[in-house]
This record gives structure tokens, sequence and C-alpha cells, in this order.
């Protein structure tokens, strides 16, 4: 079997311009929130915009796990996803966490908060999904006695080379800068999602968002609890995150 990358984080976290990065290299077969299935489609969990559902496509956890892993029978894969979509699940399946090289990606809060309002006026506490991140993450740490390989959103933004490269590095896969640069336009992998991801769409690199919120907290302070509450939890996994070398200066 082929190894599989986990790429696990919350929605607004820059995951998808990782994930179209690693569609850019070609030698991987890339599954973009899958488990998502699981989550708004299969148990309803909750509602949520922009949602295209695609005939045929497996449904349950077993049958989405399934489709993942007999992909690496052929090549390496690359899923990224969100663990509140299945983090039950998830715990309740070890065999197929040790399978997986696990990895994170984190964005503050501050900055989350809005770009998911913004997308979903609706956001509830529960979908933005920093505490089932955290949970999963110290789940791995136990199971594997490893600290998994974290990323930051803002280095990220800042610096998408070194940071790609060390998380390249990390994860045992050749950096590839020619990977940092794409063609803009839609991904048949982001059809079941695609409302959610126009910046990544119309990007053609890695870099700084926009920040064109639609919202402010104070127009919606309940946005703000929703801050305070994500904050530990993303501070909890933030401060294993890589440590990148620029020149002779760390990035903390």
């Amino acid at each position: 079997m082929h190894p599989s990358i986990a790429l696990w984080s919350h929605p607004r976290s820059l995951s998808t311009a990782v994930e179209r990065s690693f569609i850019e290299r070609g030698d991987f077969t890339v599954f973009h929130e899958e488990f998502a299935y699981v989550y708004f489609m299969h148990e309803q969990r909750a509602a949520i915009p922009h949602k295209n559902p695609q005939e045929g496509h497996p449904l349950n956890y077993p049958d989405v796990r399934q489709m993942m892993e007999d992909a690496r029978a052929e090549r390496p894969v690359f899923h990224k996803d969100f663990p509140y979509h299945c983090l039950d699940h998830l715990l309740a399946d070890p065999d197929y966490l040790r399978g997986q090289v696990h990895t994170f990606l984190v964005r503050d809060p501050e900055e989350a908060v809005l770009s998911h309002a913004t997308v979903h006026p609706g956001v509830t506490r529960e979908v933005l999904g920093y505490e089932p991140l955290a949970r999963l993450f110290d789940a791995v740490r136990e199971l594997t006695g490893e600290v998994p390989v974290v990323i930051n959103a803002a280095d990220l933004a800042a610096h998408p080379e070194q940071t790609l490269a060390a998380y390249c590095e990390a994860i045992g896969v050749p950096f590839r800068p020619e990977a940092l640069r794409w063609s803009s336009g839609e991904r048949g992998e982001w059809a079941t999602w695609s409302g959610w991801h126009t910046d990544v769409a119309a990007s053609t690199g890695i870099g700084t968002p926009a920040r064109k919120y639609r919202v402010t907290y104070e127009d919606a302070p309940h946005l703000r609890e929703f801050v305070q509450y994500c904050k530990p939890f993303y501070d909890h996994i933030d401060r294993h995150r890589i440590q990148l070398r620029l020149g002779k200066e760390a990035v903390a």
C-alpha cells in the first residue's frame, strides 16, 4: 500500500490551498473533504450552504473510508478533511488512524471565524471545528506516541515556499516548488462544495487572504464569543507548529 497523508484542519484555514498544491504535484490521488458526506448527507447533523452532492458518492463512514483506502493500491493519497465531520467514527477506528500520516493546519480564529461567517452566515460553534481538531490531535499523539506535524496558516500565507518545504520534509515527501503555482479555475475535486472555494479557484498560488469579510464582530458580537471559545483549542495545537528558518531568524 502507498502512504496516505491526512491534512486535518478546520474550515477557512487555507487548507484547500495546500490541497491545491498537492493536486498540482501530480503524484498523489487527492481527496477533498470526503467525510463531509457522512456529516451533512448521511447523518444530516447540520445544514450547510453551497452543497452539491455528487450522484453515487459513498455516504457512510465505512464506505468513504474504503474509497480512499482503495486508492492507495495505485498511488500515494493526500486527503484533506475536518475532524468534526466524523470524529466519533475516527476515535473508534484506531487501525485506520495508525495507517495515516497525520498532519494538522490551524488558523487564528480571529480571522477564520469572520471568514466562515462570510460564506456561511448561519455558522454555529460546532462547525467551526476547533475543538474536534484538538481532540483528534491529542488522540493521534497518544495512539502513535509522536507529535503530529503542524503548520499555521499565517506562515503558509507569508512564507508559502518555506512552509511547504518544511511540511514536505517532515512527512518524507520531496518538495516540488513548481507546485506552488497553478492555473486558476474550479477543480473537479471541489464539485460538492464549489461555493466554498471561490478564492482558491480564482488564485494562481498561495498568498495572503484578501480578508474581504461581509460581517464584523461589532455587527455580530456572538462571533466574538465563538473566537474566545475556539482560541484555547487553537493555542493547544499551534504551540507544536513547525519552526521555519528564514535566514537567521526563526518564525515562532
